[in-house]
């Protein structure tokens, strides 16, 4: 299971680095060269990553892929809201650790009124427990 594991958590993070590349157009490396506090929620969201990938296999292992989903799609939105900041809407950039903490608060909101964000993450969340729990069902054979 320790590889599934660590295969399940390097594709969370190729899905968040894609999430990153997406909401930062591209432009994630630039702004993190002049906004350092962007590489402390980077490595912040790879422990995550981490946590999250072992906790829901072992979830799985009971057939709780439900669990699963919900966990992808909180951790998906919370990436989309924390790297979102300073490039939608034309705002500033949060210089400090809280500021970026409250303003990604704000854009977790302001997507979820959304009608197509919440649906790619969730389909995105979705996708990735679906073939998860296909791994662990023959992992378990």
């Amino acid at each position: 299971m320790k590889t599934l594991i660590v295969k399940n958590t390097l594709l969370t993070l190729a899905v968040c680095f894609s999430i990153i590349w997406l909401i930062s157009f591209g432009e994630f490396l630039v702004t993190a060269s002049q906004y350092p506090v962007d590489y402390i929620y980077l490595v912040l969201g790879t422990v995550l990553a981490v946590l999250v990938s072992a906790y829901t296999v072992r979830d799985l292992q009971i057939n709780a892929w439900h669990k699963s989903f919900g966990i992808y799609f909180v951790y998906y939105f919370l990436v989309l809201g924390l790297f979102a900041d300073g490039h939608q809407a034309g705002w500033s950039h949060s210089d400090g650790f809280l500021d970026k903490l409250f303003m990604s608060g704000i854009y977790i909101f302001v997507f979820s009124f959304s009608f197509i964000v919440p649906i790619i993450i969730g389909l995105l969340a979705f996708t990735q427990a679906y073939f998860l729990s296909i791994a662990v069902e023959n992992r378990r054979i």
